[in-house]
């Protein structure tokens, strides 16, 4: 992978080429094939994950009371990551470690994924600390914007719930 190719992701914003090397220098590489996990939700997770290439699908796990006592659990797709937009998923692992998945993510074509483990990136942020110090902050501005809509949705579900219970 190329140091522009990686600039092109928001989390490594404002870095420099020499710290972009630095980063390509512990990035791992893995291709995963159509309908093949990349994580699961519930799931404790260590790495963060660059789509470098194809494109994933985000669902979650949906619990629905059909009846007496009956539950029926079904992913529910969230959204589709294409690789042009060079989103990364999995920031949460990075900044605390063994965290828990919060959704499944899968190929949905041929990808090509960048794998950053939570003990390389500690290890670069504590060596360079200029260099951990930008990737934190654009980790944090990723989580806020992510925060911030999940707020909004929020709002939204719980607004409908309330007008259902009133009819």
């Amino acid at each position: 992978m190329s140091k522009n190719g990686l600039s092109r992701f928001s989390m490594f914003a404002d870095l420099l080429p020499d710290q972009l090397q630095k980063v390509e220098d512990i990035l791992q590489q893995k291709r995963y094939e159509v309908g093949e996990e990349i994580a699961r939700e519930g799931e404790h997770g260590d790495e963060l994950y660059l789509l470098l290439q194809g494109k994933v699908e985000v669902s979650k796990s949906l619990t629905l009371m059909v009846g007496r006592g009956d539950i029926d659990t079904r992913d529910k797709s969230l959204i589709q990551l294409h690789a042009e937009d060079a989103p990364y998923f999995g920031e949460m692992s990075l900044l605390l470690e063994n965290s828990q998945r919060s959704a499944t993510i899968k190929a949905i074509e041929e990808s090509q994924i960048g794998i950053i483990k939570h003990k390389d990136f500690v290890h670069l942020c504590e060596t360079d600390i200029e260099l951990g110090f930008r990737m934190l902050l654009n980790i944090a501005k990723t989580l806020a914007i992510r925060l911030e809509k999940a707020n909004q949705d929020i709002l939204k579900l719980t607004t409908a719930f309330s007008l259902a219970l009133q009819s």
